[in-house]
């Protein structure tokens, strides 16, 4: 009786026209949260988040064929989609297209928030085929209903992405879409291709928090569109603007706790209208009238509408919240760029950093003895030439605030024992502080790449109870440092991969800081410690560019000076005191104990950390 009644609402939902409502109406109507998305429990309400609206409702709008969202989190932007996926199903059924960045978190959507949907909506409960044991058409990739069906797949699953037509295509965080679908393409392309045979009804919706300038794609499909800011009315002037965080005004307190680091209080936010210089509460601010404002109106001629979307005008973040996170990523690049594209919804901008040399040469500085009292730990980087080794000994706090103390040149072949003597030496050598303590460099990258890898590797492994490490820099979207698989030679050593885009990120950043604390670069005026001017444009020998290969925009370095070297060394240097977990408690207790400093690391504790694979920012060594 049940398979009957069934196939009964089966076959009269099959001939039911379909209700012309707007998806904001439909949502309004039929949509129910459940609060395990984090929603709020109960009946949609758009007028909850106004902005939603009218982005919702260009997907039922019969003009527009593509629709992109760059947004930053906590705006709703998830609910949208689901809201336009319901209205599909119960009002404009077709074939379905749902794209995650990977088969894993395509099934973690579906299970986690559109069967959560469906099971809370009564009218894509009806019409969705339950899921009855081995029920093939309901299954956590494939969903069918009346008209239509749902197939929710990653975009690393070249068989999914080239095989039936479809209707309508949402792609969720392109910015994390792999470059090819296996050794089939771009997936994006791949999916908008299943598209032709609706071209005349095809609806593609793309949505993504942006990532790196240039290298971005939902930032590129945005500048493609129609560029649209939702624009807050100023209750002072009643002039609309778009709330940037260059207009956002704050007070704040810092306070230092008991283990040294600084506490961020956040007293007193608002808004500051760049019209009329009033400024507004967040609570007021949120309660204004906004509407869509279309930098590049004539790209709905071609049936394209493109939304910005940050933190500030949505209900479900706060504003000291935000000003708090910035605080507190400020003065670390990596998590400021994170806070950049997750909060404001723009994409990180890495600036080179050319020109910068006689900067840094002009505003060298006297120190009273080798190592400068802030120093709580030296390191070395070691790069490798035909005819030499050139190296750099830089201090650290645990601020990252850099302190270079020497850089030098060990002429004659790398894979000579005299060289690898004065390595150790290098080592071995204690460097003076004002106080009459002494230092010691308490581990080094020393770089295996060039015509004499299997040298640097015998080398580095004699080398190893002194903190010695042989590294081999990649470039690409590859972690900071990990452990490198097993090489072909027998020698032995502990060996790392150093991902090198993130640490030249990271110093071009740091050479653009101008006040002295976190990320300051210092460098010795004192001319035997080797800071040249040649030096200096070595260090900011290269740009970050963006180049097209394969479709696909790919993040290079490229040379516009010669001579690279003290880049590459700093990174090296950088990448041992970002690598290891140093205890900075420690190492300041033997330094205002009067003791010398000691190593804090054992090669037998890497070696153990190495069996297991554990590679992370925050390894325990």
């Amino acid at each position: 009786m049940s398979a009957i009644s069934d196939l009964a609402r089966f076959t009269f939902d099959l001939f039911r026209p379909p209700h012309q409502w707007t998806v904001s109406e439909w949502a309004d109507a039929n949509r129910y949260l459940v609060a395990d998305n984090g929603a709020k429990q109960g009946r949609w309400k758009t007028d909850a988040a106004p902005y939603q609206r009218e982005i919702m409702d260009a997907f039922s709008d019969r003009r527009i064929e593509e629709i992109v969202i760059m947004a930053s989190a906590q705006v709703g932007k998830s609910e949208i989609e689901l809201n336009m996926l319901g209205y599909v199903i119960d009002a404009q059924p077709g074939p379905i297209l749902y794209i995650q960045p990977t088969n894993t978190v395509a099934e973690d959507y579906s299970k986690r928030r559109i069967s959560a949907m469906i099971s809370a909506s009564p009218c894509l409960r009806r019409k969705v085929y339950r899921a009855k044991g081995r029920d093939s058409n309901n299954t956590i990739n494939m969903k069918f209903f009346p008209g239509g069906s749902l197939n929710i797949i990653g975009a690393n699953s070249p068989a999914d992405l080239s095989s039936k037509p479809i209707r309508y295509v949402f792609m969720d965080e392109i910015d994390r879409f792999p470059p090819s679908a296996g050794s089939e393409g771009d997936p994006r392309q791949l999916a908008k291709a299943r598209t032709e045979t609706f071209r005349h009804n095809r609806k593609i919706v793309k949505t993504s928090t942006p990532t790196i300038k240039g290298k971005s794609n939902i930032e590129k499909d945005y500048m493609n569109g129609t560029r649209e800011e939702w624009h807050t009315e100023c209750p002072h002037c009643h002039k609309f603007s778009f709330i940037r965080f260059d207009n956002i005004v704050f007070k704040h307190e810092d306070v230092q706790n008991e283990y040294g680091d600084v506490d961020y209080y956040v007293t007193d936010v608002a808004w500051h209208c760049p019209f009329c210089d009033q400024e507004t509460t967040e609570y007021d601010a949120k309660r204004q009238p906004g509407k869509w404002v279309a930098l590049n109106p004539k790209a709905i001629e071609n049936g394209i509408r493109s939304f910005r979307l940050n933190a500030f005008m949505s209900p479900w973040s706060s504003w000291r919240e935000i000003v708090l996170e910035f605080l507190k990523a400020k003065d670390d690049p990596e998590l400021l760029k994170v806070w950049k594209n997750t909060r404001l919804g723009e994409s990180w901008e890495v600036n080179d950093r050319s020109g910068a040399e006689d900067k840094l040469f002009n505003r060298r500085e006297f120190y009273e003895a080798q190592v400068p009292d802030g120093v709580r730990l030296l390191t070395m980087g070691i790069d490798t030439q035909d005819n030499r080794l050139e190296y750099e000994v830089v201090g650290w706090n645990k601020d990252s605030e850099s302190w270079g103390i020497e850089y030098g040149i060990i002429p004659g072949r790398p894979d000579s024992e005299a060289v690898a003597d004065e390595v150790l030496k290098l080592m071995d050598r204690e460097f003076a502080r004002r106080d009459g303590k002494r230092m010691r460099i308490l581990g080094a990258f020393w770089d295996s790449g060039g015509h004499y890898t299997d040298a640097i590797y015998r080398h580095a492994a004699k080398l190893g109870p002194r903190h010695v490490f042989a590294v081999r820099g990649e470039g690409g979207d590859k972690p900071y440092v990990s452990p490198m698989k097993k090489a072909k030679t027998d020698v032995a050593g502990i060996r790392f991969v150093l991902g090198v885009n993130y640490g030249k990120e990271i110093i071009m950043h740091d050479i653009g800081v101008d006040k002295v604390g976190a990320h300051y670069m210092h460098f010795p005026n004192n001319p035997e410690a080797g800071y040249t001017l040649e030096y200096f444009r070595g260090l900011v020998s290269e740009k970050m560019v963006i180049h097209r290969k394969g479709g696909q925009s790919v993040l290079t370095w490229e040379k516009i000076h010669e001579r690279n070297e003290p880049l590459d060394l700093r990174n090296y240097a950088f990448a041992v005191k970002w690598f290891f977990k140093w205890n900075w408690d420690d190492m300041e207790r033997l330094l205002s104990g009067g003791k010398e400093q000691r190593r804090i690391i054992t090669t037998t504790e890497l070696e153990k950390r190495k069996r297991k694979t554990v590679v992370s920012r925050g390894i325990q060594v």
